[in-house]
């Protein structure tokens, strides 16, 4: 099976929920990762916490909170076990948090000789 990244992009906003909100959105994500384990195509995954630095450039500028200039983030991401990008969309077209208005970006890795080799 290849291996796939899945990143969560969703508003800045979505730290914000309330106690009963964020153990909703757990509990869909838990759930979520249950089914991708007992299809075998699970690999990792975490959420994001919503401070980071941002650096930039050949200047390696350090911004803070890498959201003050867009209203987007990456909230987190998978590693998604697939046969290939077509599987792996259709997997992805599951993830709880397409339904709070999140985009999904999916991205083959690439096998590096080491991997290969495993």
């Amino acid at each position: 099976m290849k291996e796939f990244l899945l990143l969560i992009r969703e508003d800045v906003n979505y730290g914000q929920f309330s106690v009963e909100e964020m153990q909703a959105d757990i509990e869909k994500h838990m759930a979520w990762v249950e089914t991708l384990i007992a299809k075998g195509h699970f690999k990792d995954g975490n959420p994001l916490e919503a401070n980071g630095v941002q650096i930039r450039g050949k200047e390696k500028i350090v911004t803070d909170g890498p959201y003050i200039e867009s209203k987007e983030c990456i909230s987190g991401y998978y590693f998604l076990l697939a046969n290939s990008l077509e599987e792996a969309t259709s997997i992805a077209k599951a993830c709880p948090s397409l339904e709070l208005g999140a985009t999904i970006e999916l991205r083959e890795v690439m096998a590096t000789d080491e991997q290969a080799g495993a």
